[in-house]
């Protein structure tokens, strides 16, 4: 359902018994209005910008690298979706198997020195205050209320302009999968517990990679991790591949994905500790009440 306020009425009503999503900065409300039904936990899943690697402006490094600068997830996480997500600084999300976290090193710098450093990389690059981006998303509120945000970032910070298209989710897909778009809203959660899955979205030739980036040397490693049995190694492997696409900025990571939502108090077998949010529907049942 597209409109997250819609599905809260539905549950409030009684004709639904499960919310998916609380719409953005309404958690505290619906937790404190319902204390025994408010359910939140976050799971292996990301919330990320795609960019368009082929773009004329943004197949240069420096500036997918400037743009992924200077958005403070921080702010986006406490003020904004307000909802327990937390920000993200690297490919993968926490808890993900046994892959070592990885962690871009500029996350630690005060925001001062990350706006000085993005403008010089835009200046090196050609691109003056006033550029406009076409970001592409769904209508869903959640969405543009986080493209505004980091639209008010690249406003303010680099004098960008992000110009906001907003379509259906099939349409989205649809632009994504053939390239028509600079930056596009996009997402993922785990298929399994393991590197591999988030890797996909950026491997070469990877149905997933809607990025449309390419490092040989990476594929290379991943390839190899899928030759060895030894856990220590593979993941040594993986981590050394996601670094070096890292280093490509294929993507913006934002937020590693939470899911606020509201479950009547009768509704047995939702756990909070199901880190892919896969529930088979057998294992759902509805308690007498």
């Amino acid at each position: 359902m597209e409109d997250e306020n819609t599905d809260v009425k539905l549950f409030m009503s009684g004709e639904n018994d499960m919310t998916y999503q609380l719409p953005t900065g309404t958690w505290t409300k619906y937790s404190k209005q319902f204390p025994d039904e408010a359910r939140n936990s976050l799971i292996l899943g990301t919330r990320y910008y795609s960019f368009n690697n082929r773009d004329p402006l943004l197949k240069d490094v420096r500036v997918r690298r400037a743009i992924s600068m200077v958005i403070d997830r921080d702010l986006l996480a406490q003020r904004v979706t307000a909802d327990g997500q937390t920000p993200m600084y690297g490919l993968q999300p926490k808890d993900i198997g046994v892959w070592p976290p990885t962690r871009y090193e500029w996350a630690s710098w005060p925001m001062a020195k990350r706006v000085e450093e993005a403008k010089k990389l835009l200046e090196q690059a050609g691109v003056k205050p006033g550029t406009t981006l076409r970001f592409a998303t769904n209508t869903s509120d959640y969405n543009k209320k986080m493209a505004l945000f980091v639209a008010s970032e690249l406003k303010t910070k680099l004098g960008l302009t992000m110009e906001l298209e907003s379509m259906e989710f099939k349409v989205l897909v649809k632009k994504r999968h053939d390239g028509d778009y600079q930056i596009a809203r996009n997402g993922w959660v785990a298929d399994y517990n393991d590197a591999t899955t988030f890797l996909t979205l950026v491997q070469c030739n990877s149905e997933q990679n809607d990025n449309f980036n390419c490092n040989p040397k990476a594929d290379a490693l991943i390839r190899d991790a899928a030759q060895t049995t030894d856990p220590a190694k593979r993941a040594q492997l993986h981590t050394q591949a996601a670094q070096i696409i890292m280093d490509d900025y294929p993507m913006m990571p934002l937020l590693q994905l939470g899911l606020p939502r509201l479950v009547k108090r009768y509704v047995g077998g939702y756990s909070t500790k199901n880190p892919m949010d896969h529930y088979n529907s057998k294992d759902l049942y509805i308690v007498k009440h």
